[in-house]
């Protein structure tokens, strides 16, 4: 009889490609290949326990916090997403018996994780407006932030996004300056700065002040996919932030995940500054060579004052569009993060080598860059008026409409386009009919938030 293994058969196909995406083993494990069914257990005398370690996690956790500079850290296996929930619900307490919970202050483009957590526990969110560029890349510019900082002095928390997607960074210092001086607590989203302790070019969110910061160690370190990291700066919020993580997280973490976080640090404090400084003289060199080959460096496009820009990450510009070279780069093995109207993203790691470089710079010399009348990016929308919180339309009966039928409704749901990928509306908010519009007049892969060509919205909003 057959076996059929079609996960197995898929991935297999999809191996030994050139990664320029996610996660950062690029496929080679740092200490060897080893048989992971037989290091695959659970808590045991003989093991440990992730919610009270005493043995190979606590030391572990331990080495990692040095490593970070962090007071405390705790291992993850779901992703960031439980470690953002975790710090939005660390200093702003959750509403209660109808009543809304105290004052966070996110940026519109947020990870939906964040806005899933004001919506589940009952916080209260003030939205940073961003900005966009000529290109179509959002950004949240400092100026912004001092001035919801200031407009929001009940805020108990602010969280911000550094580096983004593109490897973008927020100047951080005057903000945390200002916020601390407010008593309103700073935690960061450093999903994509997993590899900053080990980069010299660009401190982490720790060293600059911030209270609590994750980061996504599959993401951008020799880890497994899900494996992360939580950082808190002051070790007195270590028993609070242990018992909402064990709310967040599974009773049953992948001890094979914590081993993978645990040898992602052990490798890199083995040699991967070394690494990351030739990653980042490669990137560089190809930087540099993108205009004799016809394409551009998006990232000096993107310029904004104060703003660093991790010089691990590649951000291509191409005069056919981001779509077209996408498409063109798959067809020869080389795979990459993201793409959008006017570029492509490629993430490299400590991991990367010589070859994916090489690899890289064959294909664009290959691929002939062919001018093309692009669509312009698709404009943000005036913040539409809120009637009601995330949290409140939680409670409230919804009903799924279609698109065209949606304006004057109150979304149920956070959605938007992709690119860039920042909800155009979040739940609780009242869909107006420029919003409407450009969602309806988008392809189905290029909206998210909706079920197929239907929005989901509150019976009856207050």
């Amino acid at each position: 009889m057959p076996v059929f293994r079609p996960i197995h058969d898929m991935l297999a196909g999809a191996a030994g490609r050139v990664s320029g995406h996610m996660p950062g083993h690029k496929g080679r494990a740092p200490f060897g290949a080893e048989d992971l069914y037989v290091l695959d257990t659970t808590e045991l005398p003989t093991t440990d326990n992730l919610y009270a370690p005493e043995r190979g996690i606590a030391e572990a956790q331990r080495l990692y916090a040095r490593a970070a500079g962090a007071a405390e850290t705790f291992f993850m296996t779901g992703g960031a997403t439980a470690g953002i929930a975790v710090m939005l619900q660390l200093w702003a307490r959750r509403g209660l018996g109808g009543k809304p919970g105290d004052t966070v202050l996110l940026p519109r483009s947020a990870h939906h994780s964040a806005v899933d957590a004001c919506a589940r526990f009952g916080l209260h969110p003030e939205w940073i407006p961003v900005r966009q560029r000529e290109n179509g890349k959002v950004y949240v510019a400092q100026e912004d932030v001092l001035a919801a900082l200031a407009a929001h002095p009940e805020a108990k928390a602010l969280l911000l996004t550094r580096p983004d997607y593109d490897g973008a960074c927020i100047p951080l210092e005057a903000i945390i300056a200002q916020a601390h001086a407010r008593g309103i607590r700073v935690a960061v989203d450093e999903a994509h700065g997993a590899h900053l302790p080990w980069l010299e070019e660009l401190p982490s969110a720790g060293v600059l002040g911030a209270d609590a910061w994750v980061q996504s160690v599959h993401k951008t370190l020799p880890s497994l996919t899900g494996s992360a990291v939580l950082h808190l700066r002051d070790a007195a919020d270590h028993p609070r932030a242990l018992r909402l993580l064990r709310r967040s997280q599974s009773s049953s973490p992948s001890f094979l995940l914590l081993q993978s976080i645990d040898d992602a640090r052990a490798w890199m404090e083995l040699q991967g500054r070394e690494r990351l400084r030739q990653v980042a003289e490669a990137a560089d060199s190809l930087r540099r060579a993108l205009p004799a080959l016809g394409y551009s460096d998006a990232q000096t496009r993107m310029a904004e004052p104060g703003y660093s820009f991790d010089p691990t990450r590649l951000v291509i510009e191409a005069p056919q569009g981001g779509f077209a070279l996408e498409r063109e780069l798959r067809a020869r093995g080389i795979d990459a993060e993201m793409a959008d109207f006017t570029s492509v993203t490629l993430i490299f790691t400590a991991c990367s080598t010589a070859e994916d470089f090489a690899a890289v710079r064959e294909a664009l010399e290959a691929i002939r860059p062919h001018a093309k009348p692009l669509p312009p990016p698709p404009p943000l929308t005036a913040l539409p008026p809120r009637r009601c919180d995330p949290w409140e339309t939680e409670a409230m009966d919804w009903e799924a409409v279609p698109v065209r039928e949606a304006a004057g409704r109150v979304s149920a749901v956070a959605a938007g386009l992709y690119p860039p990928g920042m909800p155009l509306v979040m739940p609780g908010e009242i869909i107006t009919e420029d919003t409407m519009r450009l969602l309806a007049q988008a392809p189905s892969q290029g909206r998210f938030g909706l079920e197929e060509d239907r929005w989901l919205c509150v019976l009856d909003a207050p």
